[in-house]
């Protein structure tokens, strides 16, 4: 680092030590839980404490709608490929994943919000029933990738010889389709979901802050607007944790899909 900068990242933050001193301050405070403070004294790790249970909610409900819409509706395309049911899961999920995330933030607000009048459009005071209608569209990209990945796992798991082998012992349609296709298919699928997770987990800035939604996502938004860099790192740091244990989960998980993967 030029010494210019710091000097004036030194004077800046009163730095007292040296710049690698301080990083290991910073990263042995981070393992004892200790994210640093705001400019109003305020600890980091307070403030996620208070945000976390509203992320954490946010993400369940979208990795719901994933799991429960985006599997089934690419199991439906993959088993009856060219029909109808193909066609409409192959053009709805292009369409979702063309339209910017903030878009179809303020589309559901303005039609399923206020003209329909089915959920709330912002805030969490209505408790479970406020977080449906940001879940779904903060986990509506994601929901289209699951689907279309399913949907190209299942068609080429059909063709493998051990279908085939299945099918020509006699074997139920929903049986082969069940046990035997759609266990090896999910592993790319599984996959994706655990990391996309800990996407979830970490907070979505657009999809809180236009719904109001007082999580780890918004406070990075509003930590950057006051330019509170302590706020912004600890959290982010906190997030990149998340991010790598669920990595490690579903790395872990990979054994229950497949016997045939074993960790030594």
């Amino acid at each position: 680092m030029p010494e210019s900068v710091r000097v004036e990242l030194t004077e800046r933050y009163n730095l007292d030590d040296s710049l690698p001193v301080q990083y290991v301050k910073y990263i042995s405070g981070v393992v004892q839980g200790d994210f640093g403070t705001d400019f109003r004294g305020r600890e980091v790790s307070e403030i996620m404490k208070e945000r976390i249970p509203r992320t954490a909610k946010l993400a369940l409900v979208a990795f719901m709608f994933e799991v429960l819409i985006g599997i089934p509706a690419g199991v439906l395309a993959g088993i009856r490929q060219k029909g109808f049911m193909d066609s409409l899961v192959l053009v709805s999920t292009l369409t979702v994943i063309s339209i910017p995330i903030f878009v179809l933030a303020y589309v559901a607000q303005l039609t399923l919000g206020l003209r329909l009048g089915w959920f709330p459009i912002a805030g969490i005071q209505d408790g479970w029933k406020s977080y449906i209608l940001p879940g779904l569209v903060l986990g509506s990209v994601s929901l289209a990738y699951v689907a279309r990945l399913t949907r190209a796992s299942i068609a080429e798991n059909l063709r493998a010889d051990y279908v085939r082998t299945a099918k020509a012992k006699g074997l139920r349609h929903r049986r082969v389709v069940s046990v035997h296709t759609l266990r090896n298919s999910l592993i790319p699928v599984v996959t994706y979901l655990g990391v996309d997770l800990g996407a979830l987990l970490g907070g979505a800035i657009v999809t809180e802050s236009v719904f109001n939604i007082p999580g780890l996502g918004n406070e990075v938004y509003s930590a950057i607007v006051r330019q509170e860099g302590t706020v912004v790192v600890g959290i982010t740091t906190f997030l990149v944790i998340v991010y790598m244990v669920t990595n490690l989960l579903v790395d872990l998980l990979y054994a229950v899909l497949d016997p045939r993967i074993r960790y030594e």
